[in-house]
């Protein structure tokens, strides 16, 4: 194997290498310490190292390896961490300025699950400021640029660490999604994401909340990035408690339901297209997939999914409301006036919401008692272009617009995201190996609470089938 394929391979692969002695854990950090030096200029993925720290920890995994001695199941792969996860002996600024010199004594609780398995931490990965934009720029950093194209986004919150698993600059990483900031930047960058079910993965030390805080807001989730199908069911066991066996393993044996929408869940024809040409191809390898009906109303089910993301935002930081309302006369499709009163969401409209949620969970619950599946687009589009640079503040996105079929749809407008969301349900997106105007095409499988390793297991059958990582050619 080439220090090329190397680099590209996946975890599981490299661990094969790593325990039967055909690489070193030094051997392998060093190769992705020279693929930074070597293109991370041009796309400003990694933002902080400590190489020698890594070293130093790189040095102890082989020898304990070489002595027999007992290791973690991911001992010796070196592995980045998106910038909103404290780290010790690196800042970790969420792209804020108040944090440029943050610099943690705790680590976060999931980059511990990871470092007690054996994973060798060695830097961060870029985002927007404040984890809040599907792009990935913050007036620290600067601006993440996409292994596919330069020219187009990386995707966000988890932009940089999908961007450094698609480039080969890292073995896996850590993402974190409340907003689809685990599986938009994956669909962008083609790669493999997991948004685990809600309390699944510990949440303590990663920004937001602010330092220090202990509790895990409603929605948000941490996950891997890698990849592959099997990366990402390696991981899970190790950020997660045990989980059940996956309903099915063959292709053909999982009951899909595919839904690809309508009226607010709009889908660019162009990527649309790619998706049907990929389950077409799934169909022929033997899989039953049907379109379906959801078993929620879509547009109710977005709108208390928005009006909770929202209530969580505004909660600590009125100023965000009253920037809504201050632009609110300036925008005629009505976002500004609908979230800023959704920020200001009052305890016993919360209760309603609470209720609302109790539905919906039961709505799913029953749908998956006839599907184990169902798949549907990540977002609206494929990666677009860079936008004006923003602040961490939501009102900042509100005039700009993505392109769907020709047309201007508002970037504050995207749907797709909160169907797993405001549910508390697992997703995981693949690459399809479907793409448009040479941008990746990712495909979302939503699976059933708590049973994380049904939608994984449905990736690992079809990425044999169609749809596998592909290098992007400028890195390979």
């Amino acid at each position: 194997m080439t220090d090329q394929q190397l680099a590209f391979a996946p975890a599981t692969e490299q661990l094969k290498l790593l325990n039967t002695g055909k690489i070193g854990a030094v051997e392998l950090l060093e190769l992705y310490l020279a693929r930074i030096e070597r293109f991370n200029t041009t796309y400003n993925l990694v933002v902080a190292m400590d190489p020698d720290g890594a070293r130093a920890a790189a040095r102890a995994i082989d020898q304990a390896r070489a002595s027999g001695d007992p290791l973690g199941p991911l001992a010796g792969l070196p592995i980045t961490i998106k910038d909103s996860f404290e780290v010790p002996g690196m800042p970790t600024t969420c792209g804020l300025e108040p944090l440029r010199d943050y610099i943690p004594q705790q680590e976060a609780d999931a980059v511990a699950l990871l470092r007690e398995a054996g994973a060798n931490v060695f830097g961060k990965t870029n985002l927007p400021a404040g984890a809040s934009d599907w792009q990935s720029f913050n007036p620290i950093y600067g601006i993440s640029r996409n292994p596919w194209n330069p020219d187009r986004t990386v995707g966000g919150s988890s932009g940089g660490a999908a961007g450094a698993v698609a480039a080969g600059l890292t073995a896996f990483e850590l993402g974190s999604d409340i907003g689809g900031s685990i599986r938009i930047p994956s669909h962008f960058c083609g790669v493999f994401g997991h948004k685990p079910s809600y309390g699944l993965v510990p949440l303590r030390g990663h920004i937001p909340p602010p330092p220090g805080m202990l509790h895990q807001p409603e929605l948000g989730v941490a996950g891997p990035i890698a990849r592959s199908a099997e990366d990402l069911d390696l991981l899970l066991g190790v950020l997660a408690p045990p989980l059940p066996a996956p309903r099915r393993e063959r292709l053909e044996d999982f009951r899909v339901g595919v839904w690809m929408g309508g009226s607010a869940y709009r889908v660019d024809s162009a990527y649309r297209g790619a998706l049907e040409s990929h389950l077409s191809e799934l169909r022929s390898a033997g899989a039953r997939i049907e379109e379906v009906d959801l078993p929620v109303d879509p547009q109710e089910s977005y709108e208390t999914y928005l009006q909770v993301l929202f209530a969580i935002v505004g909660a600590p930081a009125p100023h965000e409301a009253e920037a809504f309302e201050s632009l609110a006369d300036r925008d005629e499709t009505g976002i500004a006036a609908k979230l800023a009163r959704y920020m200001r969401t009052s305890l016993g409209e919360w209760f309603q919401l609470a209720e609302k949620r109790e539905h919906l969970f039961r709505a799913w619950s029953s749908f998956f008692r006839d599907y184990d599946v169902l798949v549907c687009p990540a977002v609206p589009v494929v990666a677009f272009e860079h936008m004006a640079e923003g602040s961490g503040v939501h009102s900042d996105q509100l005039f700009r617009r993505v392109t769907i079929d020709g047309e201007p749809a508002p970037y504050l407008d995207f749907t797709w995201q909160g169907l797993a969301l405001v549910a508390n349900l697992p997703a995981t997106v693949m690459p399809t190996g479907r793409f448009v105007d040479g941008l990746p095409a990712g495909l979302q499988i939503i699976g059933p609470y708590r049973e994380d390793r049904t939608p994984i297991a449905f990736a690992r059958a079809a990425q044999h089938a169609a749809g596998a990582f592909v290098a992007p050619p400028a890195l390979a």
